[in-house]
C-alpha cells in the first residue's frame, strides 16, 4: 500500500520529503517533527525504487538510529533493514573493519572505551623517562580528544586551561607515546574511528568506491558535527551530491565536545544547497514559543526561522524573583502541589544549582530522579567533606575513616583499612609514636597525624558553616587542586555546600538531613512517577508539560566562564533549548540573595519582552517578589 504523504505530513515536511534532491539544509525547530521528516524521506526514496543499500542515515546516538530504522520499517517493511544507519563512529568502524590494513592496522583491532583509553594514557605517562607533575590521565584524555575532534593542536585547545609551557611539552610527549602504543597494540579509541575513517576517504580509489555506493546521505542533528565529521560528509557526498543535513543552529550547545556551529551556519557557502524550514511546533503553547523566538533573536550568528504553534493559547511563562535559594526551592515544591510531578522537570545550568532543592524535595517526600550525572550529595568531593564531618560526630565510623584516610598521599586501600582498625579502637592514638612507627612508614604516619590534628582543631569551632570553611581552606582545597581535573567546578559545589550549612545551628542535624538525602532513592519502577531534575545539556531532545528553569542569575546562567570567554551566544542557545522543552507551564526563577552570588538577574531575563505575574507566598509568609513590566528599571 502506497504511503499517503499529503495526509500524514504537514506542508513543510512534505516539501522536504518530495523535493530533497541535491544538497539540502533542513532547519528544524524544536518539536517540529524532524525525525518524522527524515524517516518519511527515506521511505519516499525506497518507494521510488532506490536500492536501500545506497542510502546512508547518520545519527548521533545508537538509540536515535534504531528508532528511525524502526519507523522506516513500519512504513515500508523489511526492505528498511538493508539501509545502512547508525552513528558516525558505527559506520566508521564498519569500513575500518574492511580496510584498516591500508592504514597499518590488523582488521581485528580492539576498540578502547574511555576507561581503557585512560589506562593506556596512564601507561604512556609511566613510560616516560622523566615525569613532572602532570594532570591526571583522565584530564589528559579529555585534552587529547578535544584536540583531535577540533582538528587542532594540544596547545590550541588547552591554552585556556593555563597549562605551563613546560608541562605542555610533556603532554605532547604523552600524546605521542599514547598514539604509538595504540598502533603497536592494534587498538583504536573512539576518536580514531573518525580520524582513520577520514584517512581512508582521503585515498582516492577507496573514496570513489565508498562515495559511489551511497546515492543518498541523510544526517540528523547536523549542528552537533565536528570538523572531522563534516570533512567525512564532504568526501562521502562528492560523487552523487545528494546530501541532506537536518539540524537547528539555535540548539548547538556542545562546543565543549568540539561541535562546530560553523558547519551548519556556512553550509550554503560550501554547497549549492536548498534551504527548507520546519517551523511548525507541535510541543509548546504560542506563549512559550513567543518567548523562545524572543530569546534567540538576540544572537548575531544564526539562521533565521520563527517557531509557530499548532496549540491553542495557554498560560504565559512566569518569571519569579525569590528572596533566597531556600525560597526558590519552596516555590517549586509549592507549585508542584498543583501539578503531576511525573510530567514536570527542573532544569539547571550546573548540578550545584539544585543542591538545596534536592534537600527540600527529600524533606517533603517528593520522589525525583537526577539526569545527567551524579546527585549533588553523591558527588565525590561532597562525600569527602561529609565523611570528614561525620568523624566529628562519630569517630568509630569506619567507612568515613577509610574515605578520609585515602585522601592523603601515600595511603591506599591496605593502609587505610589497617589504620581504620587502630583509630576506631583508640581515637586518641598517636601514629607517630614508637608503638606504631614500625608498622607504618613515616610518610603514612605523618598523614594520619595531620588528619587527627585537623579533627581536634575543627572540634573547637561551633558553627557548621565555619567548620566546613576551615576544613576546605586549611586542607581540602589543596587536595582538590591535586586530585581532580576540574577543581574550579568542584569549588563551586563546595561553596554551595557552605551556603546550605548556614541553615543549620548544629552539625548533627545538618548531617542527618544530608544522610536522609543520600539514602533517598527512586527505584527504576518508580521513575515514571518521579520529578525530573536535569542539566539542560542532558534535557535536549526531551519534553515535559511543566518546566522550571532555576538559578537564572548573572554568573550562573550565563555561566561566569562564558562571560570571560565570549561564549554568550552558546549560553543563550542553551537557554533557548531549556525553554523549548516545555509544553504548557513554564517558570523561570532566581534567588535574589545568596552567598557569594550576584544580585543581578540573568541578562537573558532582561532580553525578555513579556512578563507575567503569579502571586505566591512562602510558608513563613515572607513576601515573594515577582517581576512585572513596571519593575523593569530593576534590571
Amino acid at each position: 500500500m502506497k504511503i499517503n504523504y499529503e495526509k500524514l505530513l504537514n506542508s513543510e515536511q512534505l516539501e522536504v520529503v518530495e523535493n530533497g534532491e541535491g544538497y539540502c539544509l533542513v532547519l528544524s525547530g524544536p518539536g517540529s517533527g524532524k525525525t518524522r521528516t527524515l524517516t518519511f524521506r527515506v521511505a519516499y526514496l525506497l518507494e521510488k525504487g532506490i536500492d536501500p543499500e545506497r542510502i546512508l542515515l547518520l545519527t548521533f546516538t545508537k538509540k536515535a538510529a534504531k528508532e528511525m530504522l524502526r519507523r522506516i520499517r513500519g512504513l515500508v517493511g523489511h526492505e528498511a533493514d538493508r539501509v545502512l544507519g547508525g552513528t558516525f563512529h558505527h559506520v566508521g568502524n564498519f569500513y575500518l573493519r574492511k580496510y584498516s590494513d591500508l592504514l597499518g592496522y590488523e582488521r581485528h583491532y580492539t576498540i578502547l572505551d574511555q576507561e581503557d583509553s585512560k589506562n593506556v594514557i596512564q601507561l604512556a605517562i609511566e613510560e616516560m623517562e622523566e615525569v613532572k607533575s602532570l594532570p591526571k590521565a583522565k584530564s589528559i584524555q579529555k585534552f587529547i580528544s578535544l584536540a583531535v575532534n577540533s582538528n587542532k593542536s594540544l596547545s590550541e585547545t588547552i591554552d585556556d586551561e593555563k597549562i605551563p609551557a613546560n608541562k605542555l611539552d610533556y603532554l605532547e610527549e604523552v600524546k605521542r607515546i599514547y598514539e604509538k602504543r595504540k598502533k603497536e597494540k592494534n587498538m583504536m579509541d573512539y576518536d580514531d574511528l573518525l580520524i582513520n575513517w577520514l584517512k581512508l576517504l582521503k585515498k582516492s580509489d577507496l573514496k570513489d568506491e565508498i562515495a559511489d555506493r551511497f546515492k543518498y546521505i541523510l544526517v540528523d542533528e547536523y549542528q552537533d558535527t565536528n570538523v572531522i565529521q563534516d570533512k567525512i560528509l564532504g568526501k562521502l557526498s562528492s560523487k552523487h551530491e545528494n546530501l541532506m543535513v537536518v539540524g537547528d543552529d539555535s540548539q548547538s550547545i556542545y562546543s565543549f565536545r568540539a561541535a562546530e556551529i560553523k558547519n551548519i551556519l556556512n553550509f550554503t557557502e560550501k554547497y549549492p544547497a536548498k534551504i527548507f524550514k520546519l517551523e511548525t511546533n507541535y510541543r509548546s503553547t504560542p506563549e512559550i514559543l513567543k518567548l523562545a523566538n524572543c530569546i534567540i533573536k538576540n544572537n548575531n550568528s544564526k539562521l533565521n526561522k520563527s517557531l509557530k504553534s499548532v496549540k491553542k493559547e495557554g498560560a504565559k511563562p512566569v518569571i519569579a524573583c525569590l528572596t533566597s535559594p531556600r525560597e526558590q526551592s519552596r516555590f517549586i515544591v509549592r507549585t508542584l502541589e498543583e501539578k503531576k510531578i511525573s510530567e514536570s522537570a527542573v532544569l539547571f545550568r550546573a548540578h550545584y544549582h539544585a543542591a538545596g532543592l534536592e534537600l527540600e524535595l527529600a524533606k517533603e517526600g517528593i520522589p525525583y530522579v537526577v539526569r545527567g550525572g551524579t546527585r549533588f550529595f553523591e558527588k565525590a568531593h561532597i562525600k569527602d567533606v561529609s565523611s570528614f564531618l561525620k568523624l566529628l560526630i562519630n569517630p568509630k565510623d569506619e567507612s568515613s575513616w577509610i574515605r578520609v584516610l585515602k585522601m592523603q598521599e601515600g595511603i591506599g586501600d591496605a593502609y587505610a583499612q589497617r589504620m581504620t582498625k587502630k583509630v576506631t579502637l583508640q581515637p586518641e592514638i598517636t601514629f607517630k609514636n614508637k608503638d606504631f612507627g614500625d608498622q607504618f612508614p613515616e610518610k603514612v604516619a605523618t598523614g594520619i597525624e595531620e588528619i587527627l590534628n585537623l579533627i581536634e582543631a575543627i572540634k573547637k569551632i561551633d558553627e557548621p558553616e565555619k567548620k566546613i570553611e576551615y576544613f576546605l581552606e586549611n586542607w581540602y582545597f589543596e587536595k582538590a587542586e591535586e586530585g581532580f581535573d576540574n577543581p574550579e567546578e568542584r569549588k563551586e559545589d563546595l561553596t554551595q555546600l557552605i551556603s546550605l550549612s548556614k541553615e543549620y545551628d548544629d552539625l548533627e542535624s545538618m548531617l542527618s538531613d544530608f544522610a536522609l538525602n543520600e539514602d533517598f532513592e527512586v527505584s527504576e519502577s518508580n521513575f515514571q512517577g518521579a520529578l525530573t531534575l536535569s542539566t539542560i545539556h542532558q534535557a535536549k531532545g526531551l519534553e515535559w508539560k511543566n518546566v522550571f528553569i532555576i538559578g537564572l542569575k548573572e554568573g550562573k546562567f550565563p555561566h561566569k566562564k562564558a562571560l570571560d570567554e565570549d561564549l554568550i551566544e552558546e549560553e543563550r542557545r542553551l537557554f533557548y533549548v531549556a525553554v523549548t522543552r516545555c509544553k504548557t507551564d513554564l517558570y523561570l526563577t532566581y534567588p535574589l540573595f545568596e552567598k557569594n552570588g550576584s544580585t543581578n538577574p540573568s541578562r537573558f531575563l532582561r532580553e525578555v519582552e513579556d512578563y507575567s505575574i503569579e502571586e505566591w507566598e512562602s510558608d513563613d509568609e515572607e513576601e515573594i517578589e515577582l517581576i512585572d513590566e513596571d519593575d523593569f528599571d530593576f534590571f
